[in-house]
This record gives structure tokens, C-alpha cells and sequence, in this order.
């Protein structure tokens, strides 16, 4: 059976609801109603005592996560982001996950949230409405709440002979170096039920690879024709690395992306 609890932080930090089960549907809802706003926002001593709660009743059959509801504006106690990140990012090896629920207007610090989500084996939503509330606490629970694999790591190689130059379109918070995806201490995203990612690039075919800068004088490209000759047919390869929850070593999955694969484009012509 679930369980749930409170930890409210303003000028301090205090325990609104123990560690109760779901079955006591009214005493939490009691807890809930009695909230209120007041003083400030002590947030780093909020996230203490919560994964200090988190840990004491930690449940190794059980996905034991910190639910942060915050504008991300902590202005009491611990507020320095590098010391947040460095709390949060030590306790990830507790098993406790991390999601931060972003609340408010104006002074709402959405990069902040999201880099202590990203330190803490999480994922942050921002809640503007009932309706996103119910998306991301009900119709999408699966997604954010309980994690099927961690530490996802993907790596896209293009076959220069088709591919001249490419751009990841979006996901600068994410990118990681080369020699980090084998790399199993480095931590990477988390993956939930039912969660899908898309990623968008941008690309300029080998074909059209004159019309980005001028052909060199000397030193051409001596593996094209090698590369083209062995795998001319791949537009690309995909390298997938992820952590079973628990595990603390990955696994590979490799698969390569035929060039006919590739739906063609309005104009009819495959890239």
C-alpha cells in the first residue's frame, strides 16, 4: 500500500502528515486542507528533512520519491544552486527519486528547477493550472512517478558519405561528452512507464555538402569512401545505454537506421 507524507517549509521546516497509507484517505486530506502559506522559503532545509523522512522509510520493493511543490524562489537558509545540486546529486544514491512540481508566476525560477531535477535522478513539470495538474498527476503518472530505467544515454552517429552536417535541436541542458556514454558514474536521464522521447536534428545531406563552406585544397576526407563502401545503405547508427533501477552498471542496445527507412520528404525525394 502506498504511503505518504508532508513536510511543509517557510521561515522553517515542519511535518504536516507522518508517513501514512493511502487507506486513510481522510486523515490526509485533513493534513492538506489544513496548509497554508506564510514567511519564506526555506527550501534547502525543506528538501533535507524530506529525503531525511524518504530515507528512514525507505521501502526497497517500493519506488521511494521526494516531491517537490516549489516557485524555486528559496530564499532561507541553503539557497546557493551549486549546493542544492551537490546535496541532491549525493542523495540520488540513496534510491530516492526526485520530482519538482514548479508553482507561481513572476518570480517563478523554472532553470532552477529543472537542474535540481536533472541532479537528482527526476523530472520537473510546471503546474499553471488544475488541468496540467491532472495531466501530470493523473493521466501521466506512470510517466513521471515510476521509473523503468535510469541513467538513459543516447548516442547518434551519421554516416558522413550521406550525412554532411547535422544540429540537435533543443536538449542543451542534456547534451553529454563523447567518452561520458560508456562512462556509468556519469548520471543521465530517467525513463518512467509509458514515457517517450523525441529528438529533432537538423541535417544537411552529403549531397548538398558544397553549398555549406568551400572544398578544401588538400587533406580530403581519405574514410569516405571506405565508410560509404561499407555502410553506404545507413543514414545512421544509434547507440542506447540505460541502468535497470538498482543495477549500477548499463546495458547496450546498438541499432543502425537504414537510409530506406526514412520516410521521403513533400518534395519526394528520401534524404
Amino acid at each position: 500500500m502506498d504511503r505518504i507524507a508532508i513536510v511543509t517549509y517557510a521561515n522553517g521546516t515542519n511535518v504536516a502528515l507522518e508517513p501514512t497509507s493511502g487507506k486513510d484517505r481522510q486523515k490526509i486530506l485533513d493534513a492538506i486542507d489544513a496548509l497554508g502559506a506564510g514567511g519564506g522559503t526555506a527550501g534547502g532545509a525543506g528538501l533535507q528533512r524530506a529525503y531525511a523522512m524518504a530515507e528512514r522509510h525507505f521501502d526497497a520493493k517500493a519506488v521511494n520519491r521526494v516531491v517537490l511543490a516549489t516557485d524555486g524562489d528559496f530564499n532561507v537558509g541553503v539557497s546557493d544552486p551549486r549546493e542544492l545540486e551537490k546535496f541532491i546529486a549525493e542523495k540520488r544514491k540513496s534510491g530516492v527519486y526526485l520530482s519538482i512540481l514548479g508553482v507561481g508566476e513572476g518570480n517563478l525560477n523554472d532553470a532552477l528547477m529543472q537542474r535540481l531535477a536533472q541532479s537528482g535522478n527526476g523530472n520537473a513539470a510546471y503546474i499553471d493550472s488544475l488541468l496540467e495538474a491532472r495531466k501530470t498527476l493523473s493521466e501521466e503518472l506512470g510517466s513521471t512517478m515510476f521509473p523503468i530505467a535510469n541513467d538513459v544515454k543516447v548516442q547518434v552517429e551519421f554516416n558522413p558519405a550521406r550525412v554532411a552536417a547535422y544540429r540537435l535541436v533543443g536538449y542543451e541542458t542534456r547534451m553529454l561528452a563523447r567518452q561520458d556514454f560508456k562512462d556509468d558514474k556519469v548520471d543521465a536521464g530517467d525513463m518512467g512507464a509509458g514515457h517517450s522521447v523525441t529528438a529533432i536534428y537538423e541535417i544537411t545531406p552529403a549531397a548538398a555538402a558544397g553549398k555549406l563552406v568551400d572544398p578544401l585544397r588538400y587533406g580530403a576526407d581519405r574514410g569516405k569512401k571506405a565508410a560509404n563502401a561499407a555502410t553506404g545503405d545507413e543514414l545512421c547508427f544509434v547507440r542506447l545505454r540505460y541502468k535497470l533501477p538498482g543495477e549500477s552498471s548499463s546495458r547496450l542496445v546498438e541499432q543502425p537506421v537504414r537510409a530506406a527507412s526514412v520516410p521521403q520528404d513533400a518534395a519526394g525525394r528520401a534524404p
